[in-house]
């Protein structure tokens, strides 16, 4: 019976790869040369040769390159395009990720600008759409890999992509990529967007590159089935959502929508997008019923806190943003009035505790005050907190004490909601 079901179920992809002639090829890389660039393109060096691979075999004469970070992989398509070509790198971060006291792109910057390179920072493709205009030959897509991100982006640049057009998507696999490395945070969870939208796009061909692990780059074709099951596209889009866009104009792509796809796709962007803004509103509501304490031991960045003990009800987490030259932290919140929480110190430093509230955001992206009162902390038998201190998220109480490696910290903490009349 498993081997009856197991035949039809091939038999039947079989059929349905021989109507739609699909076909997916693995490509071997030939490498890169000596004058590509690697600094800070956040791709592996066979990764980078794929991106060229397609720059060089098909000769593009509009390349669109969205989320550009510090401009790494822009410096390369500087190199490698026709020097007629047309370059537009676009980000909706002004700055570097990384290091904020650096512009987004500012690798390719120095390279200098030219007449047929243009960059957009602090804009969403939607933002600057009419201006690159249509006949899009090559579009690489590398932003926030968390849903609904890269669907968004697709989906408003895809009447712009000529029949031909070269996609490429960075990190497909992302979330399995850092599991290989034992990393399972949520961020690292839910880094899947961008293989949702790979493997649920309909091409006759595409492309991944041929790897000991799984490929974490891959390609396809615009073609009439890209357009003709689009709708496949919006029914992904109702897959859970990690974050809300609130960063983009929403209004502007329910407009979009309207104007250039199905009544039936724009039906159901609407309803995704309404049902997802009351999930989010609802959610919303529940973070701010938590107390959050984020703690970090200074000194070098090898400096750290391991969890020794607490409740299943605390949610731990050690985020990659968290990590600095000086140590890597850990976020605690928790629903539960009272825990308790044992820590243990790595290497010699001084231990922040901050006690915040939680991290509430209106609709442009500003934190809203959710005040907590923390009415007594105790850090191994001492009290830290007796009276009630009331705090939010930007304005926090933070304790800190010298420690020594091994040290192990003992918390019991007391908190509740604010009450403004006592």
């Amino acid at each position: 019976m498993i081997f009856l079901e197991f035949g039809i179920r091939n038999l039947f992809i079989l059929y349905f790869n021989i109507i739609y002639n699909m076909v997916e090829i693995e490509l071997i890389s030939e490498g890169i040369d000596s004058q590509d660039n690697v600094d800070n393109v956040e791709m592996t060096n066979d990764e980078i040769w794929f991106v060229k691979h397609f720059v060089k075999e098909y000769n593009p004469k509009k390349i669109v390159e969205i989320g550009i970070s510090a401009g790494g992989n822009t410096v390369n398509l500087l190199k490698w395009k026709d020097e007629d070509a047309q370059l537009f790198s676009i980000d909706i971060a002004t700055r570097w990720y990384r290091d904020n006291t650096k512009l987004s792109g500012f690798m390719a910057e120095e390279v200098g600008i030219s007449d047929n390179w243009k960059l957009y920072r602090g804009y969403d493709y939607l933002d600057v759409f009419e201006e690159i205009g249509d006949d899009i030959d090559l579009i690489i897509i590398d932003t926030v890999h968390s849903m609904p991100g890269e669907f968004f982006t697709f989906l408003a640049a895809l009447p712009q992509l000529k029949d031909g057009c070269i996609v490429i998507l960075h990190d497909i696999h992302l979330n399995l990529v850092k599991f290989q490395y034992n990393k399972f945070s949520k961020y690292d969870r839910d880094a899947y967007c961008t293989g949702l939208l790979f493997g649920g796009v309909n091409s006759n061909m595409k492309w991944s590159l041929k790897s000991d692990d799984v490929s974490n780059i891959g390609a396809f074709v615009v073609d009439r089935y890209t357009r003709e099951n689009v709708k496949d596209i919006f029914h992904l889009l109702c897959a859970s959502w990690d974050y809300f866009p609130h960063d983009l104009n929403l209004s502007e792509y329910s407009k979009f929508i309207y104007k250039n796809y199905s009544e039936d796709c724009y039906d159901i962007f609407q309803f995704c997008l309404e049902l997802q803004s009351k999930y989010f509103d609802y959610k919303s509501k529940q973070t701010s019923q938590i107390a959050r304490i984020d703690i970090l031991n200074t000194n070098v960045e090898s400096n750290a806190i391991e969890i020794l003990n607490t409740s299943n009800s605390v949610d731990v987490v050690f985020p990659e943003w968290f990590k600095t030259d000086e140590g890597a932290g850990v976020v605690i919140k928790t629903k539960e009035k009272l825990f308790d929480l044992k820590v243990k110190c790595i290497n010699d430093g001084v231990l922040n505790i901050t006690f915040r509230g939680p991290d509430i955001r209106d609709e442009l992206g500003n934190r809203i005050p959710s005040y907590v009162e923390f009415e007594k902390v105790m850090i191994n038998n001492e009290y830290v907190i007796n009276n009630n201190v009331t705090v939010w998220h930007n304005e926090p109480y933070i304790f800190k004490k010298y420690v020594n490696d091994g040290d192990i910290i003992d918390m019991h903490v007391e908190w509740c909601l604010f009450k403004p009349n006592g």
